[in-house]
């Protein structure tokens, strides 16, 4: 058994740090609710402790980040963005004391992309990553060709410098070079439909080239394609990690889809699953895409059909109470860095839900307040990412001995 303090510490503006007292409680939410989505922007909920005589030292649009410890040694950043509100209200005051209470609610950067016009120049039929990577460099990358031509150096804020205004965020995209899985997996047709807000275009060529776009808790931006999921090596949770009570799922008629339709740039290509339609009455589902070519439409409307025409039921949430005695230190470490398609399995699922779990987290939430840390995964079955059958799949006139691949074990369906 080891002992843990999440001791988390909150920095403002790259230089005023608050722990300790202070800290009331931190709530942050990362990641999207399933894998049929895009991740949101990611928020944190901050709230602190102050004489009401002691304002704190804030403001709207500073940098904020958060810090845990590790199990081991060092501390790790879990997440990054700016403020965009902030409240304040007393506690007490007067002769029951002097206590005020600042809630700080702050924002990732997939917030600063609907913020930004983009596309004006157009973009040539490129592969999902590459049009990923064009649109962020240009939301964020700024240069003096941005200053309107009536704008004196007078009129611009104090605290600009020549230097500082002309490509502010050199460092940010230097870093998406990095994080953007290039060129990807799909060739996305050219677009020509002028300016658009930044989130909207970057969102509709993930979901078209079946990639993610997610914010790390450094807050640096990721794009990770369609194949980047596929070799991930698994972090293995025990009984002793996974907090049973709370556990959940559901399987619910209205996210089957037996009849499948993927829009692309000539036309619309079709899969249906004919056993699913009898059990369960035809589904329809149509996905918008920016799609080139035919073959990738269809082969989308395939792979959609394999996961979605049947229900499946897993642990949608799988909370860890990191300050839990049980956690070992090498399994704290790697759930504080944890991050949007981080796949995970466990053996020790009670047996209303399968016993064994494979997936990758698609979302999380951190509670934290100075002694405990509790960390919230929201998942996805590994099925729903790459193609993985079930015996309702296999045509009834089959044997085993005349199945395929003859490594398949029937424990695996």
């Amino acid at each position: 058994m080891t002992t843990y303090d999440p001791y988390p510490t909150v920095t403002f503006a790259g230089a005023t740090t608050y722990a300790d007292q202070t800290i009331s409680s931190i709530s942050i939410r990362s990641g999207r609710n399933d894998v049929t989505t895009q991740p949101q922007p990611g928020f944190a909920s901050i709230s602190l402790w102050t004489d009401a005589s002691d304002p704190l030292n804030v403001a709207l649009s500073q940098s904020v980040s958060i810090s845990i410890d590790k199990g081991t040694t060092g501390t790790q950043e879990i997440f990054a963005g700016i403020i965009s509100d902030i409240d304040i209200s007393l506690q007490a005051y007067g002769s029951d004391g002097s206590i005020a209470i600042y809630t700080i609610t702050a924002v990732g950067p997939l917030s600063q992309l609907n913020r930004h016009l983009v596309g004006g120049s157009n973009y040539a039929k490129e592969f999902d990553g590459t049009r990923i990577l064009n649109i962020l460099s240009e939301a964020f990358l700024q240069s003096w060709s941005d200053v309107g031509a009536t704008i004196t150096w007078d009129g611009l804020p104090t605290e600009t410098t020549w230097a500082s205004y002309d490509a502010t965020n050199v460092a940010l995209v230097d870093n998406l070079t990095a994080n953007v899985d290039v060129p990807g997996v799909y060739e996305l047709m050219a677009y020509s439909d002028g300016e658009a807000d930044a989130y909207t275009l970057a969102i509709n060529a993930a979901n078209s080239g079946r990639g993610v776009l997610w914010e790390g808790g450094d807050g640096d931006l990721h794009y990770d394609d369609y194949a980047s999921r596929s070799s991930a090596s698994p972090l293995t949770l025990t009984a002793d990690d996974i907090l049973a009570q709370g556990l959940r799922t559901q399987a619910q008629w209205g996210e089957i889809v037996n009849d499948v339709n993927v829009t692309y740039r000539a036309g619309t290509e079709n899969a249906r699953d004919e056993n699913s339609i009898i059990q369960y009455g035809q589904l329809s589902g149509t996905r918008t895409t920016q799609l080139h070519n035919a073959a990738d439409a269809l082969a989308q409307a395939n792979d959609f059909l394999e996961s979605r025409a049947y229900p499946r039921m897993y642990p949608e949430t799988i909370t860890i109470p990191l300050h839990s005695p049980t956690v070992t230190d090498a399994t704290r470490d790697a759930l504080v860095a944890v991050y949007n398609g981080l796949r995970i399995n466990t053996s020790a699922l009670p047996t209303v839900f399968g016993t064994i779990f494979d997936g990758f987290v698609e979302g999380y939430t951190w509670n934290l307040t100075r002694y405990t840390a509790e960390l919230a995964l929201t998942c996805s079955a590994y099925s729903e990412t790459y193609l993985s059958i079930i015996w309702d799949q296999i045509p009834p006139t089959t044997t085993w001995a005349g199945y395929t691949p003859s490594t398949q074990a029937w424990q695996d369906l």
